[in-house]
């Protein structure tokens, strides 16, 4: 029991700690760092699910088990908080729905005996995959291969998940058919490989190579930005004020796939980029009347510079905003 004890606080401590060093950015920009801090953290829970499942096995009773299954459910939540911050979206809904479900199998776990509780949690991991695999899917960040390689590893898993409880409804728990192809053993494996393809596929997102960088020059774009700058933030807050330029960057994106970030705003080319944005952000962000009046073209905000020249290029060919 002492080494069952020994790496149950070694897991919890890594976990605590990459944990810490993520989730204070949630509400700032700076998506690729936010995408990195995320991805690491999935592949902590889910090594430390394989840990915690380990320990019950050796007898490290129900409170292993429910971390166990929490940390393996995380592990593709905390995926789609990565992808979601990567798009450069808010993450709080994504956040949300993977604290949701970590809560509801924990509660599952603790109160309901096996093989119920196995079957709640497959699903809720099912719908944590599935959720991945669908923003990875439709994602516009380039290079798209490594992107392509999440959704399919999520997608790969979802299915299996959904098929372990159907094969475990119809033919039994202890039939041959879920024993051989969907009991610990074959699902730790299946598992192991996505978690590998996903490792794979951010090493290749940080590490390789560059797209090709879109000529800066925008002659047609206009860059619309959030006005009253000094007055929007005494009254929003700081933090506000971020996630108001994040959601204007994204609706941007939208409108134009080829909008580039500038700062406080975006620079983009449709007719009308003022209007056009406005009703974006008010149909699909939610937006206030109070807030779609502070866009503004930011050619006549002197204060700002408003070229995406000003701006240097992402790692996948995107303007970052030194603001």
């Amino acid at each position: 029991m002492g080494l069952s004890f020994a790496l149950l606080a070694v897991t919890v401590a890594v976990a605590t700690a990459v944990g810490f060093v993520a989730f204070p950015r949630l509400g700032t920009p700076g998506r690729v760092t936010l995408f990195l801090r995320y991805a690491a953290v999935a592949g902590v829970t889910a090594v430390g699910s394989s840990a915690m499942y380990f320990i019950y096995g050796a007898g490290g009773g129900l409170l292993t088990l429910v971390l166990g299954d929490v940390a393996m459910v995380l592990a593709p939540a905390l995926m789609l908080v990565a992808v979601t911050a990567l798009e450069g979206r808010r993450v709080r809904r994504a956040s949300t729905f993977a604290l949701v479900l970590a809560l509801i199998v924990a509660v599952v776990t603790a109160a309901v005996p096996l093989p119920t509780s196995l079957a709640v949690k497959a699903i809720a991991l099912a719908a944590a995959c599935a959720a991945c695999a669908w923003v990875a899917s439709h994602s516009r960040v380039e290079p798209y291969g490594p992107l392509r390689i999440i959704a399919i590893a999520n997608a790969v898993y979802a299915l299996y998940c959904l098929a372990r409880v159907v094969v475990a409804l119809a033919a039994g728990w202890e039939s041959p058919l879920y024993l051989t192809g969907f009991s610990f053993g074959p699902a730790t494996i299946l598992g192991a490989l996505a978690v590998a393809a996903m490792g794979f596929a951010v090493l290749r997102l940080w590490f390789g190579p560059r797209a090709e960088v879109r000529p800066e020059a925008c002659p047609a774009g206009v860059a619309v930005v959030v006005g009253d700058w000094d007055l929007a933030s005494a009254a929003y807050g700081p933090d506000r004020m971020r996630d108001l330029v994040v959601d204007l960057r994204a609706a941007a994106r939208d409108l134009d796939p080829h909008a580039a970030d500038v700062p406080r705003g975006a620079e983009l080319t449709v007719a009308d980029p003022v209007e056009a944005l406005g009703a974006r952000l008010r149909d699909a962000y939610g937006w206030a009347p109070e807030q779609t009046i502070l866009l503004a073209d930011g050619a006549a905000t002197a204060a700002i510079r408003t070229r995406p020249g000003r701006t240097r290029p992402g790692r996948w060919g995107r303007g970052v905003s030194r603001s």
